[in-house]
This record gives C-alpha cells, structure tokens and sequence, in this order.
C-alpha cells in the first residue's frame, strides 16, 4: 500500500492549498481508498506507516484556519461541531505521555474521572486544539476507517512514527517531572518522546502474540465487530483490556458483550448491577447501568436522555450530587417525582448543617410538617441549645399549617405549658383538644361554652363521656345528641328510663338502633312506636306482625299505621309480607289498596279478579302496573318451561283485557289484547269505542284480513255517502281482505243509494258494473244467480239511461223504450217505475198531449 498527501492549485499565481484527504493506494485491487478530514475541520499534514502491523496508519493533522475559508480557499470550510465534539472526546481518550511508571489502572480510571468532570462543569467544550493526531486502519474491506483522535499538546510537537503498542514525537522536555522518556540528548530539546496507543494502556510490554490479540481487538472495536473483538482477546487476563472493551460495549450499546467484560474484570457489584438493570424495558438504560459502575457518567446521561428514562437520570445525578441539575430535571421531564427530589435534597441539606436551605427543601417536598419538627426537635435535644427549640417556635409561630400547630401544641401540653397549648390548638381549631384540656382542668363552663359555639362533633363527644362520668345524665345525653353518636344516647336513655328522649334519637340513629329501641317499645306495650320503629329500621315483617297483633286486639288507630307502611312497599319486599297486608286490607274492605299491593307484590292474576269482583276502577296506571313484563327466561330453562311461562304471561294479559272490556275501557282492552297476540278481539274492543282514526290506523297496521273486514263493515255504519274518505277507506279494506261478495254488495247499496237519493242512474250503472265485476271474483255458493240478478238490473238500468239520453233526439224510440221497460215484470229491482211514468208524461205533455199524459198519471 501507498499513502499520499496532496495540494490543490488555483489560479494563475498556481497558490496552494492542502487537501483534506489522506490518499491510500492498495496495489493488490488497484484502487484509490482516501480519508477525508473535512468532517473534523482538519487536513492531514504528515503521516507514517507501523512497519510492523501493514493495516495501522499513524496522520498528523491540523485545523483550517477561518481566515482560509475567507479566502475563498475552496473545499475548505470552518470545523463543524461534530468535529468539536469528536476533538474533545479524542483529547478525554488522551493519556499521560510515558506514564510508563504508573499503575495502569490508574490510567484506565482517568475515563471515569473525565467525564465526571464534564459532567459536573455542564459538559462544556474543551478549547479545540490546533493539531491532532488520528490513528487509522487500512482495510481490504472497510477501506480507511478511523481508530482514534487525541490533540496533539505541549511537550509533543509533531509525530515522527509509529510503532505497537506506541506513537513516538518530537517534543521538548519542560522540567524534571516529566513522564516524556528521552532519547539520550541533554538540554531542553528536541527528545524523541512516545504515548502509548488507548487500547495498549496498561499493556505496553506483552508479549508478541498478545499485542496482535490487542490490536485485532482494537480492530474489530472500529469495525463494530464486538463478536469478534470478543473472540480475540477472550484468553487475555488482563482487566485494562477488558475495561476498555466494557468502555467500547457502553459506545456500541452491547449489553450481553458488557456483562462478559465486566466478569472477567472481576467487577462483581458491576455485573449485580446489570442483573437488576436487565429489568427495565428499555435497551439504553441497561447500558447505562454498566457505563455507572465504570464510572461514564456521561456516557449514562446521554444514555438516559436517549431513552426517555428521566427518572433515572434524577436519581444518577442525585446520587452524584449535581442536586441543580437533579432539581432541573424533576422540574422540566420528571415531575411526578419533583417532590421526592425535594425532600432527598432537603435531607442531603440536612446532613451537611444548611438547615434553613433543608427547610426549604422540605416544605417544597410538602414534607415540613413532620420532618421540619423532627430535624429541629433532634438538633435541639443533640445540641441542649434552646435557642434551635427557639427557632422551632418561631417557625410554627409563622405558619398557618393545621398540622404543625396542632404538633406544637400538643408538644406544649405535654410540656404542662397549657396556656400556650390552648392558644395553638384554638389556631389550629382542635376544640376537641381545646374540650380535653378544659375537662383536664375540671373547667366544665368553659368546655361547654366551647362546645357550643364550635358544635364540634369531637368535642361534644368528649365532654358527654365527661359529664356521663360526673352521672350527669341529662346532659351527657344531650352532648351525645349533639355529636352524632345516638347509641351512646339511647343506651342512657333506656338505662334511666327516658322514653321521651329514646325515641327522638331513635328515630335519627341508624336502622339496627332503631329495631333495639322497637324491640324495647315492644315489649312495654306501646305498639304504635314500635312498629314505626320497625319500619324504619327496615324490619317490614316484624312492624307488619305487629300491625295485625294489635288490629286483633281491637287497636284501630293501627290501620293508619299499616296504610302508612303499605305505602312504602316496594317490587323487594318479600311477596309472602305483600299478600298478607293485602288480604288484611281485603278483610277490612280496602279493595283499591289490595289491588295496589298484590301489584307491587306481582300477583297480577289476584289483583285482576279482585278487580273484576269488587268492581275496582281500572287506570291507565293501574292497567300499566297489572301488565306482567316479557322476561328472558333464566339460563338453563327448557323449551317447554319457557313457553309455559309465556303462556301464563299472554293469559294474564286476556284476562286484564277482559276486565278492560268489561268496565268499558275499551282502548286499554285493544291494547292489552293487542299485546296479548289476539289482534281480532283487540279490534272489536276498538270498535265498541267508536274511535274512527284509530280504526282505521289499527286495521292499517294489523294487515290482516278479518280486521279488514271488520274495519269496513264499521265504516259502513257511518255517514260514508257524504264522506268521500270514509268510502275510499271501505273499497280499500274490502279490496285488501279480498271479501269480494261485501264489496260487491257495498257497491250494489251505492247503486240504490244514487237511484233513491239524486235519481243519477248514470252513477248507478257504473256501480252496479263494479259490483258485478267484483262478484265475478267471489266464491260465494249463489254466486250464478246474485250475478245474473246483477246483469238483468244492469241491463235495464241501460234501457232507461238509453232512453232518457233519447227523450229529446228520438222521441219515438224513447217511448217505445219506456214502454217495453214498463212491460217487464222485475223491472221495479232495477229502478223506479215511476222515474220511466215520469219521463212518458213529460214527453206528452210538451207534445201536448194531454189525454196521452193524464192517462199515464191513471195508469
């Protein structure tokens, strides 16, 4: 291979500028690899070959100046940031120059200690060298790839070779102490003076085979090959080579890679560490886990940022103590630990002596109430100096936290300071504490004044086991009242047989104090408390048994009381409780209030035949409360047991309508009927209500044909010759039940209708004709004579119509018409005869005629 540096010429002063790429001819492909420096801001300036390892390439280079790019140099622009960046990690990679004496663990540690420092400053950029050093690898395949970068600084001046595991340079030798080793000159310069390479360090005198393993380990780190890096250096025991590896695993993110390396460190808290880090989800915060036990701590904030795990980030930065920075992170990406970041801070102020700046802390962790007290209580009684007790006065002096005053004074009361104690439990309105030390200090006006005022529940408690102590009875019962706790009242107030005060207590107490204090009434006779008692403590059956005890002893002011508890049952109450109350109400005549019950109670059947036999009005309510619901039958129901259910359902249904119909309402009756599946009865209830719309709307609806029929023959009792709808409506039911036969009747009695009401026979014959054509289609027995009954009177309607169109054309042919019409024996069916008279005498007597008519009037 060939490596070769070049200049650019410009122009025609033929100027000079160095290129940025380091050139590399391999002979055995024929091919041109370069390296281009322009990404780090840089060109190279000299570089060397490793004599004995062909792949190392050793480049010098150095920054293009700003004023190059003003210059229009081309190609040639200011270092970008990434070349920033990449400097400052290659002058953090750099090691001490000849620190040949040194452990090399030592030197393996100045990592760690780097980026601490750069974490702790901020991460701030170093200031860019002017020169630079890069190491590089030539490969067949991968073509020139970079290996590592370090600024080149004071006592190295320019590199002169390269050689495994060193770089050597020409430098001058400051002083006495210094690590650089000589080449045998005396004076301040020049020395040849060498470093060792970053993955060497530690290692510089193995043997052969262990520095190529080092240096295909190296190798393969810059390829990204950690398997193979791995396999290269895996009989190596060395921990520097497997510290650098674990290093290079943080950089490539090879967690499984890592855990190796960090065994065969013997790093055994590092590789516990990456046990309980494989727990978390995320891939980066398990690596960063292992670049904290190297000690990369901005490999691990990266890492952190990378993932999102913000929360690890806190605690990392509080666990290095970069509190501002842990602060600014709860603030802005972890607030739901802002608070716990506040109080680790305000204990880390604490440990250190900054007790206000921990005061602080604590009540932003919203933690002073218990800590705040604690750390001055401690550090008064570690000191024996009042004046910290002092300042915890004052603090609580100054808050107007509940919590803290209530502490404070119940630390005064302890202390027997009780003026002091009462002034911060009235701050902190404790008037339960207030009543305590009042009582305390047999101050029982005092305490009952308190209580007043306040009404405090607490207080009033105390004071009634105070005065119930003292046997002041009355008294205690009332506080007792007061506060809420009505069992402490009851029990006084049966202890001393105070049944006035027990039972308006009772009444407010809960539903089992109140069956205690019914069972009490009980069993002293008075029943009319007791069943309330009962019925408000939910006890139903118990009040109801007793209702009918005493309704059989003679008692009839229980009526009221058993109309009143009837009137709370409800669809949970028992069925057996709701049949009995309603048969004592049968008992006593209460029919309506029977019904109601046997409703709630579902007795639907009971409650219909008390209605029918009493004659108990049926309301729509009512009507809605006696229609069984359609339910699903439970799981596991047979075929046969769920249409059983379903039939007792529908024949409750009938018999309801029934009981509908029978008092009149016949709408409710169409209605439970319809609901019922019976659409035929349903449809004669509505008839029985004269309801046209209805009628028509519910025939309209049921499509079915006796409903048509029944519909039809309905509006046929009505004025239809004056009400063209009402006909429509008829023609239409008829048409859709197919009764042909009534529709051919309807339109035969249309055909008289027009004969004897307006003479318009013409109307007439055009409905006769419809009612022929419509007992064609009929399947009726007579069918042959009704039709031809219908032809005969048609065709002498015809006659007539014929001859009245020629009563004033065709006189002759009228008359003869007329005449031949008079002759037929059943011509009167077909019209009247005395239309066919009437036409002849008008006729003779315009003709004048008169004899002619008048014999006409005779006839």
């Amino acid at each position: 291979r060939v490596s070769i540096l070049s200049d650019h010429v410009h122009g025609a002063l033929r100027m000079l500028e160095p290129d940025t790429r380091l050139h590399v001819y391999d002979a055995d492909r024929d091919v041109v690899d370069n390296f281009n420096c322009t990404s780090r801001g840089r060109y190279p300036v000299s570089h060397f070959w490793d004599t004995e390892e062909p792949k190392l390439l050793a480049c010098e280079t150095t920054r293009i100046r700003a004023a190059s790019s003003e210059a229009g140099g081309p190609g040639v622009a200011a270092p970008p940031a990434a070349a920033k960046e990449a400097a400052d990690e290659g002058k953090e990679g750099e090691e001490g120059k000849d620190d040949e004496g040194k452990d090399g663990e030592d030197k393996s540690a100045s990592e760690a200690q780097k980026q601490f420092i750069r974490t702790k400053q901020g991460d701030a950029a170093p200031t860019e060298s002017e020169m630079e050093v890069l190491t590089l690898f030539v490969t067949t395949d991968f073509g020139v790839l970079m290996q590592d970068a370090f600024p080149l600084e004071a006592p190295f001046q320019a590199l002169i070779g390269v050689q495994v595991p060193r770089l050597y340079f020409a430098g001058t030798k400051e002083n006495e102490e210094s690590g650089a080793g000589a080449g045998g000159a005396f004076g301040n310069g020049p020395f040849v003076m060498h470093r060792v390479l970053q993955d060497f360090i530690g290692l510089e005198d193995v043997d052969v085979d262990t520095r190529a393993a080092l240096l295909d380990f190296s190798y393969y780190l810059t390829i990204g090959n950690m398997d193979e890096a791995h396999r290269a250096v895996k009989l190596i025991r060395n921990p520097s080579v497997w510290e650098n590896m674990a290093h290079m695993c943080v950089k490539t993110k090879r967690l499984d890679v890592a855990e190796v390396c960090l065994g065969n460190m013997g790093h055994a808290r590092g590789a516990a560490a990456v046990r309980l880090a494989k727990q978390e989800a995320e891939p980066e915060a398990c690596i960063a886990a292992v670049a904290i036990q190297l000690g990369l701590i901005h490999d691990a904030d990266r890492l952190y940022r990378e993932c999102g795990r913000y929360d690890l980030l806190n605690q990392l930065y509080q666990a290095s103590g970069f509190w501002d920075r842990a602060l600014d992170v709860a603030e802005t990406k972890d607030r739901i630990h802002l608070k716990t970041t506040h109080h680790h801070y305000a204990m880390h102020l604490e440990a250190i002596g900054d007790i206000n700046g921990a005061v602080k802390h604590f009540e932003l962790a919203d933690t002073h109430r218990t800590e705040v007290p604690r750390m001055l209580f401690d550090l008064s009684q570690v000191s024996r100096d009042p004046k910290v007790l002092s300042k915890l006065e004052e603090y609580i002096a100054h808050s107007s936290d509940p919590e803290l005053i209530k502490w404070w004074a119940g630390y005064c009361e302890s202390i027997g300071q009780y003026d002091k104690a009462r002034h911060f439990y009235h701050r902190a309105q404790n008037y339960f504490s207030l009543v305590r030390i009042a009582c305390f200090n047999r101050e029982i006006p005092r305490a009952k004044n308190i209580v007043e005022e306040t009404n405090n529940a607490a207080a009033a408690y105390y004071l009634a086991r105070y005065l119930e102590g003292m046997t002041e009875v009355q008294e205690a019962i009332n506080y007792y009242a007061q506060s809420g706790c009505y069992n402490h009242a009851i029990r006084l107030a049966k202890n001393f047989g105070l049944d006035s005060e027990l039972m308006s207590y009772a009444i407010k107490s809960r539903p089992s104090l109140m069956v205690e204090c019914a069972v009490y009434f009980e069993s002293k006779g008075e029943f009319e408390k007791a069943v309330q008692l009962y019925q408000k403590g939910g006890d139903i059956p118990k009040a109801l048994d007793l209702c009918f005890k005493a309704g059989s002893q003679g008692r009839t002011s229980m009526f009221e009381v058993l109309k009143n508890i009837a009137n709370d049952l409800d669809d949970q109450t028992s069925p057996q409780t709701v049949a009995r109350c309603a048969e004592f109400f049968i008992e006593h005549g209460q029919f309506e209030k029977a019904v109601q019950l046997f409703m709630t109670g579902k007795r639907y059947v009971r409650a219909i035949d008390l209605c029918m036999q009493h004659k108990v009005k049926l309301t729509d309510e009512m009507v809605e409360g006696l229609t069984p619901p359609k339910e699903t039958p439970p799981e596991g129901t047979s075929a046969a047991d769920a249409a059983a259910m379903e039939e007792e359902r529908l024949e409750t249904l009938r018999a309801l309508a029934k009981a509908c119909k029978k008092q009149g309402a016949f709408q409710l009756a169409c209605k439970k009927f319809t609901q019922a599946g019976d659409r035929v009865k349903a449809m004669k209830c509505l008839l029985k209500s004269g309801d046209t719309k209805n009628i028509t709307y519910y025939a309209n609806v049921s499509r079915n044909r006796e409903i048509y029929v029944l519909a039809a023959n309905y509006l046929q009792s009505l004025d239809w010759q004056n009400d063209p709808k009402t006909m429509k409506d008829i023609v239409l039911f008829y048409t859709k039940a197919k009764a042909w036969e009534q529709l051919s009747t309807f339109f035969d009695s249309y055909a008289q209708m027009e004969i004897d009401e307006y003479r318009d026979y013409e109307k007439a014959l055009e409905a006769l004709k419809k009612a022929a054509t419509y007992m064609v289609k009929a399947r009726t027995p007579d069918k042959e004579h009704l039709l031809a009954n219908l032809q005969q009177r048609i065709y002498h309607i015809e006659q007539f119509v014929t001859a009245r169109l020629n009563a004033k054309d065709d006189p002759a042919a009228m008359v003869r018409i007329c005449h031949a019409l008079l002759e037929q024996q059943d011509v009167e069916s077909a019209l009247r005869v005395g239309d066919c008279f009437a036409l002849l005498i008008e006729f003779y007597h315009g003709q004048k005629n008169y004899d002619a008519a008048y014999k006409r009037t005779t006839t």
